[in-house]
């Protein structure tokens, strides 16, 4: 079986995974600025983290998985100009940072369960302000080995210095020139550079949270936090780092250089990038573009979240993802799809004790489809197709294979499946058998009455070859 490969943006091109510890893999992703709902499109990005994970296990790995909450130094830019998102959204509606945080973050937790996506357990679910401390004692390493500086206004990391005379970024493989280098802090005319951001903030006596440090009251940049609490948890070199797109030439090039400019050592072995959700005309869905779609839209549509998660997983991630309420529905019909057979699934098929051999051609293009860079959107069609060639076999013996499916799909569908008793009660499941008697006997006037009786109590029929399946309809308990 082909080994996991995945697209390493340091090289442009898909490489084989191979991690420092064969027994380990250290993972480091990006996660919420916990200021507003998380939109769809950051939705979209946590389930491919979730998803990236999930695969690493399938093959075998133990995945020690870190994810970063920024309560605090995210500038409505994310260089380092404007004002804090949490603290403006705190003056806003009255509140303080704190409670702003703590609101928006059991959101992103409720929304995350929703979706089924699995979530670092504390601490590696770690919030900045939690990690001071850290970051601190990080700009300290940094400003000691000469690359970080202290001026009135802050504490600057020396991009210049850093970069050499090349002036390009390793990672985004842009020059300095190419980088938006006007959005900077309005205070911040003593820096050596436009290019310099801030490791932490002086003399903002307005902002509201701030930390005692060696240079004065005040907090951090964005940026430190990322750094700091991977190595923290993860160590001085990681194997994977997760983000969007947009954190390449930015964030992602500033957390290399701040990380090994104070370790001299490689910060991360594999950098792994996921595309936007977009929307039907083409734009990114960001928070900046104004109104943008949550999941409680989708479940205020008479949507199963669980369809959204499909919906990303029919795309490649490092492809951008239209969004649209149909395309979002059409997912849900392969939702329904899974769950259906779940649900009518017999105790003995479920419970044999193999699967049927010709499930093993299956399990073997899903593997081969996830180790083909995240390839989900094959691993999916193989899920479904083996699905389907189980009706047409009659043979429905494939449920620990479709359980190891779901295992990276992340549709639950065990949880469907014991919910059935409780979706079909006795006297619906009387219609149904004396519907699939009707039928074999070619008794096809009767089997369209009790059709229509099993319809009229809220239950869709599909007839397959070798019976029927039942699923009620939404609504209907």
């Amino acid at each position: 079986m082909k080994p996991f490969h995945i697209f390493n943006t340091l090289e442009r091109r898909v490489q084989e995974f191979q991690p420092l510890n064969p027994s380990v893999v250290t993972y480091y992703s990006c996660g919420p600025t916990v200021y507003l709902p998380q939109h769809l499109g950051n939705m979209r990005a946590y389930v491919f983290v979730d998803t990236l994970r999930r695969a690493l296990e399938l093959n075998g790995y133990a995945v020690r998985h870190v994810m970063n909450i920024t309560d605090v130094g995210h500038m409505t830019s994310d260089a380092d100009a404007g004002e804090d998102k949490i603290e403006k959204t705190a003056r806003a509606e009255g509140k303080t940072p704190r409670e702003v945080a703590d609101f928006y973050i059991a959101q992103f937790r409720r929304d995350c369960d929703r979706l089924n996506i699995r979530l670092p357990e504390s601490p590696l679910l770690c919030r900045a302000t939690d990690h001071i401390a850290d970051m601190i004692a990080l700009i300290e390493q940094i400003v000691a080995r000469g690359y970080g500086y202290v001026t009135r206004s802050g504490v600057y990391f020396d991009v210049e210095k850093w970069r050499g005379q090349s002036r390009f970024g390793r990672l985004s493989r842009q020059s300095l020139d190419e980088q938006h280098a006007g959005q900077r802090l309005e205070h911040s005319s003593d820096k050596k550079s436009p290019h310099d951001f801030a490791l932490w903030v002086l003399n903002q006596p307005h902002h509201l949270m701030q930390w005692e440090s060696p240079w004065g009251r005040g907090y951090p940049g964005w940026h430190i936090e990322c750094s700091a609490m991977s190595m923290r948890y993860l160590g001085e070199t990681i194997d994977i780092h997760s983000g969007g797109l947009d954190h390449i030439p930015v964030h992602h090039e500033n957390e290399i250089a701040q990380s090994e400019s104070a370790t001299g050592k490689p910060f991360v072995r594999y950098f792994v990038h996921n595309a936007f959700l977009v929307g039907m005309e083409g734009a990114k869905i960001s928070k900046s573009a104004g109104r943008f779609p949550v999941l409680d839209d989708l479940i205020a549509a008479g949507i199963n979240p669980l369809a959204f998660r499909l919906l990303c997983l029919g795309a490649k991630y490092r492809s951008e993802l239209a969004f649209s309420l149909d395309a979002v529905r059409a997912a849900a019909s392969n939702l329904d799809y899974f769950a259906e057979f779940a649900r009518n699934l017999s105790d003995e098929d479920a419970e044999a004790s193999a699967d049927s051999p010709w499930t093993q051609e299956f399990d073997d293009r899903f593997v081969e489809a996830l180790n083909n860079d995240l390839n989900t959107p094959q691993a999916l069609a193989v899920a479904l197709e083996m699905v389907g060639d189980a009706y047409r076999r009659n043979d429905r013996k494939i449920w620990k294979t479709l359980k190891k499916f779901d295992a990276v799909l992340g549709l639950d569908l065990e949880a469907m499946r014991k919910k059935r008793e409780g979706k079909f009660p006795p006297e619906i499941a009387a219609l149904q058998s004396e519907r699939d008697a009707a039928r074999a006997a070619k008794d096809f006037k009767r089997a369209d009455e009790l059709r229509t009786e099993l319809e009229a109590k809220g239950y869709e029929v599909k007839d397959h070859r070798g019976g029927s399946t039942i699923m009620p309809r939404r609504g209907v308990a």
